[in-house]
């Protein structure tokens, strides 16, 4: 809900709404009507308050922002681990075996990116921003020789969490 604060009846407004449950905090967002500013304050809260916890699932659907550093770093590590024995069963198996492997690792690219922008959210940016350093970190790394994407993965090893995300 919003309160129109230059209303005669804001005050009155704010007690009904305190006893009626609501929370209540001053956040202060000039526009022109109540549906504008909640469609800004939800804009501009939206990745900051998911109440995804952290799951398999949550990671696939890219609805958590709450992966930890050590839950990263062991996420990944398993991902990796994984990707490596299948790659190895590819190997071992021949071709005949390659059709049933191509969507499990395309599926473990998409749970390494889940987990990336998780993090990425962790540490109090937005989800997109992460698509957009990633596309620059992947033209980097064909100069680079794989730099880029290494300094990528350590920021979101040692980034902190932002102080925006709430584990109750």
């Amino acid at each position: 809900m919003a309160v129109d604060l230059g209303s005669s009846n804001a005050s009155e407004e704010i007690q009904s709404y305190s006893q009626q449950g609501f929370k209540i905090f001053s956040r202060i967002i000039q526009a022109a009507s109540e549906e504008k500013a909640i469609s800004i304050f939800k804009a501009e809260n939206l990745s900051s308050n998911s109440n995804e916890s952290v799951s398999v699932k949550s990671i696939f659907l890219f609805r958590t922002n709450k992966l930890q550093r050590l839950a990263y770093l062991g996420y990944s590590a398993a991902s990796i681990a994984t990707v490596i024995v299948l790659m190895m069963l590819v190997t071992s198996m021949g071709d005949s075996a390659l059709v049933v492997m191509i969507p499990l690792f395309f599926g473990f690219i998409w749970f390494g990116l889940g987990l990336s922008v998780a993090r990425w959210k962790n540490c109090g940016h937005n989800g997109w921003l992460y698509l957009l350093a990633l596309v620059v970190t992947m033209l980097l790394d064909t100069f680079m020789m794989g730099i880029a994407g290494i300094i990528l993965w350590l920021y979101l090893i040692f980034a902190p969490q932002a102080k925006s995300v709430n584990y109750s």
